[in-house]
């Protein structure tokens, strides 16, 4: 497994909300129908995230949910101005500007990182696009996207855990995707992959380790016990399945999550007991819309 020093991608995201304008998208990484965990982040707690990433070299994501939705979307964006005067380190992953369209250009167009999927609504993709032009990823404009599951445990797929190791240690979101900061009891905690930091959410408990500057730094084994208690305890991520589309708002299950989701009314729930004899290449098939390929 690889700490955030070690990884491909450059970015460590802040999980600002759990909150999102739709909230019902297919297997999202971050399990939003079911988390526990706080709705915003406080300001003060976004700042010493923020703080402790000055010096981070890549860039510092606002993430969720949709970071549009937090009540004080213009102080984090005053605050991630204030400390990261670089444009170019400063992203925002989102779905809809939500009103905030001047705010969001101001604090990131051009030269920032953006990730704006707006799941086939071409409609709200012209509305970005005023404010953004050429961020809105082309083919979601019509199209709709796919995350392998993340609910699903290894044992209760047949699979041993001399089995599941190897699978675990390819974890695309591991070697590609972002760090995460995220609130816990009023303050912030880091974990190596924001998807651990998802499933601490859905469980109501906290295996982040505690922010200070240069956390970023540790090498993989300050996060060892987040491979245990996040990864071996029910992530499915690297077991490679196809999901369902994000439009189905279907989440893909195994029978020990059952037990443990809180009911949901907006998905909908499959239950998987074994795994088919082939998985996919990736585990999701946002490169495709990137790439401007059909379905």
């Amino acid at each position: 497994m690889k700490a955030p020093t070690d990884k491909r991608n450059d970015t460590i995201q802040i999980i600002v909300t759990t909150t999102c304008d739709r909230g019902r998208c297919s297997n999202c990484t971050q399990l939003l129908p079911f988390r526990r965990d706080v709705r915003h982040m406080s300001v003060d707690v976004f700042r010493r995230a923020v703080e402790s990433v000055v010096d981070w070299p890549g860039v510092v994501g606002l993430f969720g949910g949709n970071p549009c939705m937090h009540p004080q979307f213009s102080t984090l964006c005053d605050i991630m101005t204030e400390l990261i005067p670089d444009q170019r380190r400063r992203g925002i992953w989102t779905n809809d500007l939500l009103g905030h369209g001047e705010l969001v250009r101001a604090t990131f167009f051009p030269n920032g990182r953006f990730n704006i999927n707006v799941h086939g609504n071409s409609a709200k993709a012209m509305e970005v696009e005023r404010y953004v032009p050429g961020k809105v990823i082309p083919k979601s404009r019509t199209q709709s996207a796919w995350h392998s599951p993340v609910l699903m445990h290894y044992d209760d797929v047949g699979l041993t855990y001399e089995q599941w190791v190897p699978l675990r240690e390819q974890c695309d979101i591991n070697r590609n995707w972002s760090a995460a900061i995220a609130e816990r009891d009023g303050e912030p905690f880091a974990y190596f992959c924001e998807v651990a930091a998802a499933l601490d959410g859905v469980r109501g408990v906290n295996n982040g380790n505690p922010v200070e500057p240069g956390w970023w730094k540790q090498p993989i084994s300050w996060f060892d016990h987040q491979i245990v208690m996040c990864c071996d305890h029910g992530c499915g991520i690297s077991l490679r399945q196809r999901g369902h589309f994000d439009n189905d708002h279907v989440y893909d299950i195994t029978a020990s999550w059952e037990r443990i989701l809180r009911t949901s009314e907006r998905v909908a729930i499959a239950m998987h007991e074994s795994l088919p004899d082939k998985g996919v290449a990736e585990t999701t098939d946002y490169m495709r819309l990137r790439k401007g390929q059909k379905a």
